[in-house]
């Protein structure tokens, strides 16, 4: 079922409801105010009458009612004069004797019946509610037609609202299938005037489109950098194994496959995040110094490292904060000019590393793309400083805390 159907039939249901109501409260109210104005009628009637009591010779009341009083009367209003015998007189259009007794009785259901003491006998005013209830029941037949017809126009009203309504709607879907199927990421769906819940719906929409553009150009951004990456060594491997080199075709093939599990672990580690545990920084940063230095000297680069005096415990993954370490220090072993001098150091929770003269554009490589995003899996965060000739890396990592919140001391 369509949206604008379903906003035609809601109106439909809530006109009716309320057509309901209102004519069900319009009976009562009709009921209430024709019963009042008979009781009135009936009221007058009886105050009119009691000055036209008229005793006998016997001393005996009677209704004395010339002709102009009783041609006034309504057909179904009766006046009766009662004692403790029964009905003494009575004016109107008279009805079976027995059908009188009840009235006077006050039995008889379809008359109301309004009473006036004078003396030792009652005067009666009694009228015939036929015509209340024949109003009542036109307004009960009319109610079905008027839900009917109410409720109708209110549904092809609501269905034509509807259709305007949601019509930016029916272009703003329109318009992305035809992106979609164009494939054109850079289009942005139109802007609808004004600034209802549709025009917010496109705003977002729009807004995940650049989200969209951003990531797939990082992705082919990606993409050239790893085959950049790839490239370079493959190339040299294999012109090291056409020169019978293997000890160096070896150490090729061992950067590839680091190279290679660097991109797994940066897949992995964009998808979901890593399980951290306690680690030492300074001694995982030393580990792979050392590791490194050896490449830093055949480059003819100054290798330094600062390293605190006590442990420093971090939250991360050993896995990943290595590949972090091994990124950084190779972002500064590939763009750093030959003689230029790289440090590297522990201070806080952070991993640093310095490097000058450093390459025009040293963080536009794959090294810290892949540190930023194993160290945003691990709740950490990169800071990149370029200051002439200088550039500067910092790799920050949650501290690990004791659950009392305090740091362990080592």
């Amino acid at each position: 079922m369509s949206l604008r159907l379903r906003f035609a039939l809601y109106a439909l249901l809530v006109m009716a409801l309320a057509l309901s109501l209102t004519t069900l409260a319009m009976r009562e109210a009709l009921g209430v105010f024709l019963l009042d104005r008979i009781v009135r009628e009936t009221e007058q009637l009886l105050e009119a009458v009691v000055p036209r009591l008229v005793a006998d010779e016997e001393g005996s009341l009677f209704l004395d009612l010339d002709g102009g009083f009783f041609s006034s009367l309504r057909p179904d209003t009766l006046v009766l004069l009662v004692d403790r015998e029964g009905v003494r007189d009575a004016v109107g259009f008279l009805p079976p004797l027995e059908e009188l007794q009840r009235i006077a009785r006050k039995e008889a259901p379809d008359h109301l019946v309004r009473e006036r003491r004078v003396g030792e006998l009652t005067l009666l005013g009694a009228r015939h509610l036929g015509e209340m209830r024949q109003m009542i029941l036109l307004v009960d037949r009319l109610l079905p037609w008027a839900l009917l017809l109410g409720g109708g126009a209110a549904f092809l009203v609501a269905l034509g609202l509807a259709s305007k309504a949601l019509a930016p709607l029916a272009q703003a879907t329109e318009a992305a299938l035809g992106l979609a199927r164009d494939r054109a990421w850079q289009r942005r769906l139109p802007l609808p005037q004004g600034q209802d819940e549709v025009a917010q719906m496109v705003e977002a929409f729009n807004s995940v489109l650049e989200v969209l553009e951003e990531a797939l150009e990082a992705e082919r951004r990606f993409a050239r950098e790893a085959a950049h990456a790839l490239r370079t060594p493959l190339t040299i491997l294999l012109g090291q194994l056409e020169r019978g080199r293997t000890d160096e075709a070896r150490a090729q093939a061992e950067r590839l496959r680091r190279l290679v599990e660097s991109l797994l672990l940066m897949a992995r580690a964009e998808v979901t995040a890593l399980i951290r545990v306690p680690l030492e920084l300074d001694l995982l940063v030393f580990t792979e110094v050392e590791s490194l230095r050896p490449a830093f000297s055949a480059k003819g680069l100054r290798l330094s490292l600062e390293l605190p005096e006590g442990s420093v415990l971090v939250l991360g993954s050993e896995e990943a904060l290595r590949g972090v370490v091994v990124a950084l220090l190779e972002n500064a072993l590939q763009h750093t000019a030959r003689g230029g001098r790289v440090e590297a150091g522990v201070r806080g929770e952070a991993f640093w590393v310095t490097n000058a003269p450093s390459h025009p554009q040293p963080g536009s490589g794959l090294g810290l793309r892949l540190a930023t995003a194993l160290l945003r899996a691990q709740g950490g965060r990169l800071e990149v400083e370029h200051q002439g000739q200088v550039f500067s890396v910092r790799a920050i990592l949650p501290p690990f805390t004791n659950p009392s919140g305090t740091k362990p001391s080592l």
